[in-house]
């Protein structure tokens, strides 16, 4: 069974506009259920109205939206109790979320867990054939 329990992450990132280092502790929620994840998709549509064009922007508010759900609590100060961020950078951003794609990978079994589980399930297969 596939705990979610939030997971504390370190964030070190520089700013890229401002070159500000943005540092914080993140309890992250490792995947967000159905219903989270349409309140998501929905916070990031409204993030987005009225922007057609500027795909990175697209990307930038719908990752923020996500964040939002994903993180539980933080003790970074630029990181606001409503679980929204307004700094200068972006990078801030893009750090935890790559984070939290961190802590998702943890759960996936690696190459050679993979494997054998592929052969112990044809193991029990010739076993009751």
């Amino acid at each position: 069974m596939l705990k979610n329990n939030p997971q504390w992450v370190d964030v070190k990132t520089d700013g890229e506009n401002t070159g500000l280092e943005y540092f914080g502790r993140f309890s992250v929620k490792p995947f967000l259920s159905h219903k989270e994840r349409s309140d998501a998709v929905r916070l990031a549509e409204a993030y987005c109205r009225g922007i057609r064009d500027d795909m990175n922007m697209r990307n930038f508010l719908t990752t923020q939206a996500f964040l939002k759900f994903h993180v539980v609590e933080s003790d970074a100060d630029w990181w606001s109790e409503d679980g929204t961020m307004d700094t200068l950078d972006e990078n801030p951003v893009y750090a935890i979320a790559e984070k939290i794609r961190d802590v998702q990978d943890s759960f996936k079994p690696k190459k050679d867990q993979e494997k054998q589980v592929v052969e112990e399930k044809e193991t029990k297969k010739t076993k009751k054939g």
